[in-house]
């Protein structure tokens, strides 16, 4: 593997983290929300019906996919190879789903909520990632 690939990995990795960090408070937002400033995007987001899918808030959803993110590239550190088909696949429908909610959030809502977009920077930025990865 050349440097480029490892830088590219290095920063799926990175935003993966980020994106992680992001799906953590928002997932903790969920439960604390009802008793903080109810009023505010995020927390109006949070409440929202469409943050959830069978009552599960779908933060829960972006903190797993992070973690699989994560779990992958460790595993690749060990094990030396990467399953690249998994990576790519679940990079791609994260970002279905990244479109999606954000449709939902700008246009249905009507709000600016920062977690979700910096969720929505972090898929994006894996999916630059990735395709640099193939390109360099």
């Amino acid at each position: 593997m050349n440097d480029s690939a490892i830088f590219s990995l290095i920063a799926l990795g990175g935003a993966a983290i980020f994106g992680l960090q992001g799906a953590l408070s928002l997932a903790v937002r969920h439960h604390q929300v009802r008793n903080q400033h109810p009023f505010s995007a995020c927390n109006k987001v949070a409440l929202s019906k469409e943050a959830q899918v069978a009552k599960i808030p779908i933060a829960y959803g972006a903190v797993i996919f992070y973690g699989f993110v994560l779990v992958q590239l460790l595993r690749g550190i060990y094990i030396e190879e990467i399953n690249l088909y998994l990576l790519n696949s679940a990079v791609v429908i994260a970002l279905l789903v990244t479109c999606y909610y954000a449709y939902i959030m700008f246009f249905k809502l009507r709000l600016f909520c920062m977690g979700c977009i910096r969720i929505y920077v972090a898929n994006l930025l894996m999916a630059v990632a990735l395709s640099a990865y193939y390109l360099y």
